[in-house]
């Protein structure tokens, strides 16, 4: 369990920006700046479990729903979630009896997809409300990172249910209730500034039998637990940056959206340091490449070294092999039938 002082690394799967980037292309939209100034991996068609900080994430939103304006991006957005965000998780629901036992269970199988997921369900009153709590911020990025996770519940529930389903109360942490309305409609009551973001389910709603098509899910995949650690998350959240981009410590602290000075001191508190996490981040991704056949010159090329002897002395330091003998004593076991 993390304590405060070893606050959670907002990660998501890289997969979640994939499939907008890929609805984006089947409407005919060009979000290849958006990608470049979001600040994600110039690889992300090549990944999709690996995990990334969520800032990019965020930033990438933010962006395409400036590119297109509000009611035309929030019709794509829906259309991504529902088609593509939520097929990646929704078979982990598919022994859960009534879409009431799906959304208590909601909490455990986002977490293999998110860090900082944190949703319920509980009842106040008679009624019964879903809930999300997210961290509140002062950037223009906030209001469509909570749109996103306002639809993916919408979403979620209507495939849940296999109808078209929208509550009639929502409370949201912004007060920016206008732009829900101009995705959503008017037939929804919004309260607006509140803790955390609620959706109201109705009794009918909770006790309906889970209708979950088997074209709505993707294959299942092995679920993967979080590393215990914060250098562990941080190691994790980098790794997909690596491999075409030389990373300072400045660059990382922004993408976990940290200050240096404290990514320093977490990192010193678990007897480490960033020069560390960089140089095993470039060796995973070493080995990575010449298990690729690529030639070591490319290789030290793309991670940034001066020079392949710089590239040679790093490698070994980490391994105790240099790169020629590691491709001769290593690879050539792996090759062997």
């Amino acid at each position: 369990m993390s304590s405060s002082k070893d606050p959670v690394v907002p990660l998501i799967k890289s997969g979640y920006a994939r499939v907008l980037v890929e609805i984006f292309y089947e409407y005919n939209h060009d979000p290849h700046q958006a990608i470049k100034d979001s600040g994600l991996p110039p690889d992300l068609f090549d990944l999709d479990q690996e995990f990334l900080p969520q800032e990019p994430m965020k930033k990438l939103i933010y962006l395409l729903a400036n590119q297109l304006g509000i009611t035309q991006f929030g019709d794509i957005l829906r259309t991504a979630i529902r088609r593509k965000a939520i097929p990646r998780l929704i078979g982990e629901f598919s022994q859960c009896k009534t879409v009431k036992e799906a959304l208590e269970l909601s909490q455990a199988v986002f977490l293999y997809d998110s860090t900082v997921a944190n949703v319920g369900l509980e009842t106040s009153h008679g009624r019964t409300w879903y809930w999300c709590k997210r961290k509140v911020d002062e950037s223009a990025l906030f209001l469509w990172s909570e749109i996103w996770a306002v639809l993916y519940a919408v979403e979620f529930i209507s495939v849940l249910t296999q109808r078209d389903w929208l509550p009639t109360q929502i409370k949201i942490q912004s007060d920016c209730a206008d732009v829900y309305q101009s995705i959503l409609g008017n037939s929804i009551q919004y309260f607006v500034a509140n803790e955390r973001v609620e959706w109201l389910i109705d009794d009918e709603v909770l006790a309906l039998p889970l209708r979950i098509s088997p074209k709505a899910f993707e294959e299942k995949k092995p679920l993967v637990s979080w590393h215990a650690n914060f250098t562990d998350r941080v190691f994790t959240s980098l790794l997909p940056y690596v491999r075409e981009h030389n990373l300072t410590l400045e660059e990382a602290a922004e993408l976990l959206s940290m200050t240096p000075r404290t990514l320093q001191r977490r990192l010193t508190e678990e007897r480490t340091s960033f020069r560390r996490i960089k140089d095993n981040l470039l060796y995973t991704v070493a080995v990575d490449m010449m298990g690729e056949h690529l030639s070591l010159t490319h290789i030290a090329n793309q991670l940034g070294y001066s020079n392949i002897a710089h590239f040679s002395r790093s490698f070994k330091r980490i391994s105790g092999l240099t790169p020629k003998v590691y491709q001769k004593i290593i690879l050539s076991l792996n090759d062997e039938p």
